[in-house]
């Protein structure tokens, strides 16, 4: 589906327009707005408004400020004096190049139209960074916004509110040519106090690449529009859908190659790709996105010095009680799971956080409808009800070049584990001297492998495997795993040749498919090693990689 029916919608809010005072460059805020940014309050679509005091304006001179193009048809337009809005029903936008892939709206309520603001907006040929704002309007409301016709993807909207929005002089001109980007002018030229959705839905039918996507949100707010920053993004209820297409599964099975399809036909085949997945969040909250300052570079067409800091703030959000199901089998339920990424050096995050916290995982859903024996083996190795949390880190000094990843999981009764990996050699300075002497790939160039430790300690984990693959290969899960450690050894018999060092990693890998316990990689060079030192070492030969980096794999007993 086109989403130019959309944007026409869009650019007819634009032009809709109240009260053309000249007001400061911030996202105003209405009452409205101020509610909408809590949680736990209702949908601003939920509440009735009116319009004191407001004056009568024409439906037809408010789409005369529209390109004809743009313009859409109607049954009918009055203005309703208890509303204090021009109403106008049976919308519709057609699509630009007449294609037919048109937007309808069942009615619109238009509030405070100023028709005078839009006249200077469009009046003045050019807008400059500070050229003054006009409120356009008080308030839109589009009731019954859906597509005209079925497509591929579909996007519907019960109700959705603009919330005062207000246009620079000069706005969307085209005969605007100020220096800067396009996108940073674009949302240099508006602000807005919230957009608001209820009953929001968006659909794609999905092919043999990806799978159908659906999301629901039945309310869905962005609060707070404006100077490259958004205050909030609320959502209450939402649900999110993955189905597997015939095609997409058939184009996954050829991928995996013939013991894949094999897997792929058998009662571990949820495990790889689980036909339908559906998730839940009761609540969402994201606050803080600031891209200012790349916005106050942007807007004079200039590249903002390698040395800018905090020119991206991701902000931080929190959803709450958060379910994913596999069919209808519930996999997971998080009491809170948290990001944020609210330092940057240049435009990169240097500083990111993401934990979840309370997760409990019923992995019997992964068994197929109709694969009891599958689900049996999963509980009796109590993976029914395994707790669990996680956290993941990202940090950057781009001062001293060091940078660090840290990844943990921590179950109870499955397995845990712990990943980190250090950098060296990014120092911002240097990065930037790269590029100015034409070296596209500075990064790479100058990253430089510090350490690594990953950690992985079974419980349950191995047991459940062994059984699992079992009943897909025959035999018992015992016997599997009496087996295994020595088809590894015999694999890896000819690597272990080559050096002592393959050798410990021969047998430290048998040693844990066959005794669970703990397996541990470690790689702690002297001193930091060049990404592309690595690249010619292992050129020269598979034993001198590990040797350069000082790779050790080892395992302990539980």
């Amino acid at each position: 589906m086109k989403l130019r029916p959309l944007l026409l919608a869009g650019t007819a809010a634009l032009a809709l327009a109240s009260c053309g005072k000249k007001e400061e460059a911030r996202a105003p805020e209405t009452a409205t707005s101020a509610a909408a940014a809590r949680v736990d309050a209702p949908s601003p679509l939920d509440k009735p408004f009116a319009l004191k005091g407001a004056e009568a304006v024409e439906a037809e001179a408010i789409f005369a400020l529209l390109p004809a193009a743009a313009r859409p048809t109607y049954e009918n337009a009055s203005f309703d004096a208890k509303l204090g809005a021009t109403v106008v029903t049976g919308l519709r936008f057609a699509d630009e190049d007449g294609a037919g892939d048109a937007l309808l709206v069942e009615r619109a309520e238009l509030y405070g139209v100023d028709l005078d603001a839009v006249e200077r907006v469009k009046a003045a040929e050019t807008a400059a960074p500070d050229s003054p704002f006009e409120t356009v309007f008080q308030k839109v409301r589009l009731f019954g916004v859906r597509p005209e016709a079925k497509d591929e993807a579909e996007i519907v909207a019960g109700a959705v509110e603009l919330d005062r929005l207000r246009l620079r002089q000069g706005a969307f001109s085209e005969a605007d040519t100020t220096e800067g980007g396009a996108i940073a002018r674009f949302f240099n030229a508006f602000d807005l106090a919230g957009l608001y959705y209820k009953d929001f839905s968006f659909k794609t039918a999905g092919d043999a690449d990806i799978p159908a996507i659906a999301l629901e949100a039945p309310d869905l707010r962005f609060v707070g529009l404006g100077g490259g920053r958004l205050q909030a993004v609320v959502a209450n209820d939402l649900v999110y859908r993955f189905e597997q297409t015939p095609a997409s599964q058939a184009a996954m099975a050829e991928a995996l190659g013939p013991q894949g399809a094999f897997l792929m036909n058998g009662p571990l085949r949820a495990f790889i790709a689980p036909q339908s997945q559906r998730g839940t969040i009761e609540t969402f909250d994201w606050r803080g996105v600031d891209l200012s300052g790349w916005l106050n570079y942007a807007l004079k067409g200039e590249k903002p010095p390698l040395s800018a800091r905090n020119l991206v703030n991701l902000g931080e959000f929190r959803a709450k009680n958060v379910e994913t199901f596999i069919g209808q089998r519930r996999l997971a339920k998080a009491a809170e799971a948290t990001f944020s990424a609210t330092e940057s050096t240049w435009l990169i995050p240097s500083k990111v956080r993401s934990e979840t916290k309370g997760a409990v995982y019923d992995f019997t859903a992964y068994a197929p409808e109709g694969e009891e024996e599958a689900a049996e083996i999963l509980k009796r190795h109590g993976l029914d009800s395994v707790k669990a949390e996680g956290s993941f880190s990202w940090d950057w000094d781009g001062a001293s070049g060091a940078a660090g990843l840290r990844n943990d999981f921590e179950s109870d009764g499955l397995a845990d584990f712990d990943l980190s990996v250090d950098l060296a050699g990014l120092q911002i300075d240097r990065i930037e001297t790269a590029l100015e002497n034409g070296d596209d790939d500075a990064v790479a160039s100058l990253a430089a492998f510090k350490g690594l430790h990953m950690r992985l300690a079974d419980e349950k984990m191995l047991d459940a495997i062994y059984d699992l693959a079992a009943l897909q290969m025959g035999g018992t899960g015992a016997d599997l795993r009496q087996s295994t450690p020595a088809m590894v050894r015999l694999s890896g018999a000819q690597a272990a040749q080559i050096s002592p060092r393959f050798a410990d990693y021969v047998e430290a890998v048998a040693a844990f498919l066959g005794e669970g316990g703990v397996i541990e990689v470690a790689a702690h060079p002297e001193k930091p090693v060049p990404f592309a030192q690595i690249a010619t070492a292992g050129a020269a030969g598979p034993q001198a990689v590990p040797d350069l980096l000082d790779l050790k794999v080892t395992h302990k007993k539980k």
